[in-house]
């Protein structure tokens, strides 16, 4: 359907590109993640045109990563190339922001939507909260710009580098979901196929046994409640 190119391009962007930033060249990884997550999104639009919104935001943002890798050429060759520094590259940032936040917003509301119309409502509340996640760290995000002491300031910094990663990963997880449970009408009872990349198996894996564990210990903490609450009933009658 599209959910596996767009997990990959947001691991890409919003993950893989925290290392490849150490290395001065995060914004390849930012172009790569944005091209397949568009294609990803393609495809999605097929089946829910919520998802178009987010679609279209992506086209401005890659124009953004290209500025940015423009930004990177010239950092590591020593360009000097004026628009890419300065004034110019903070006012680029802030816009560059804004577009990554509201894509977001219009992501999670996409996934929102499309599990709504299936009927899981686990992965609806999970957009949602994520929806939340995403708005903390925006206004972390801005209220570090604002003046403040620096006592202060430190803490502001330290919650939103927490808030990004949490998002991240709620985010990644919630595609995960998403990849496993949505799929084209008529193939629900198809086993799901194993991806080429052993690396998002074993993630997908992970995600279910933790998924399983969960689920078991809610049905026995269940059903030692019920036990506990039958028990009682049976002495209040004795008595």
């Amino acid at each position: 359907m599209g959910f596996g190119y767009l997990t990959i391009g947001y691991l890409i962007a919003f993950l893989l590109y925290l290392t490849v930033q150490a290395l001065g060249v995060g914004s390849l990884a930012f172009l790569l993640g944005y091209l397949l997550m568009f294609y990803g999104l393609m495809s999605l639009c097929r089946y829910e045109s919520a998802f178009s919104t987010a679609k279209w935001f992506l086209l401005p943002m890659m124009l953004g990563a290209l500025y940015l890798l423009l930004a990177d050429v010239s950092n590591l060759f020593l360009l000097g190339i004026p628009f890419v520094s300065g004034t110019v590259r903070e006012v680029a940032n802030w816009i560059l922001f804004a577009l990554e936040v509201i894509f977001q917003f219009a992501l999670l509301y996409g996934i929102r939507m499309i599990s709504d119309s299936v009927g899981i409502k686990k992965q609806s509340f999970a957009a949602v909260r994520n929806t939340i996640f995403v708005g903390i760290y925006a206004l972390l995000y801005i209220s570090q710009s604002l003046s403040m002491a620096d006592s202060v300031k430190v803490y502001v910094v330290i919650f939103t580098n927490i808030f990004n990663l949490v998002w991240i990963a709620c985010n990644l997880l919630l595609l995960l979901g998403c990849t496993k449970n949505i799929c084209r009408e008529g193939d629900e009872e198809i086993t799901p196929r194993r991806s080429r990349f052993e690396w998002v198996n074993r993630m997908g894996d992970a995600y279910e046994r933790t998924h399983n564990k969960l689920n078991e210990s809610a049905r026995a903490d269940g059903e030692a409640f019920m036990r506990r609450r039958q028990e009682k009933k049976r002495n209040k009658k004795k008595k």
